[in-house]
């Protein structure tokens, strides 16, 4: 556990997800241009209180550098984890989490994830994908492994 505990059994999920990782990725290429890797730092701590996590992010992506935060919760209504997610581009998003032991699963209007921890809760690894004009069918987006520094 880390140094400030959950503040409801429901909120001990994202516990895993405290420190420092190092990311590493891969977005998937198509037919207008070819795949292309991509690193980051994620830094996840918990706000005053326990009930929400902080993460904050700084990812040299294809396209440049993007810095970012976002906060965590849980909801008993939905039994889920909705996650409020700001940018340096000014995107906003709305995901709703999901855990099931070691997997999450990450949806949101037009991206959604699914990932797994190994190692000893020290590596996550998972794939976004993407619809895009409000289609029906996921399409891979990115690959992502992180690899926690602390």
């Amino acid at each position: 556990m880390s140094k400030i505990s959950p503040a409801t059994i429901y909120h001990e999920p994202l516990d895993v997800f405290v420190g420092v990782w190092k990311t590493a990725g891969e977005e998937k290429g198509g037919a207008e241009r070819p795949s292309v890797k991509f690193t980051a730092e994620d830094t996840y701590e918990w706000l005053p209180g326990g009930y929400f996590l902080f993460h904050r992010f700084d990812a040299d992506m294809p396209d440049g550098n993007v810095k970012g935060v976002e906060i965590i919760g849980y909801s008993t209504e939905s039994q889920t984890f909705p996650m409020y997610s700001f940018d340096s581009l000014g995107n906003a998003t709305v995901l709703q989490g999901k855990n099931e032991g070691e997997r999450w699963t990450i949806l949101g209007e037009s991206i959604r994830f699914t990932g797994s921890f190994s190692d000893n809760g020290k590596t996550f690894n998972g794939l976004w994908e993407m619809r895009s004009d409000g289609g029906a069918a996921w399409q891979p987006w990115m690959d992502v492994t992180l690899r926690k520094m602390e």
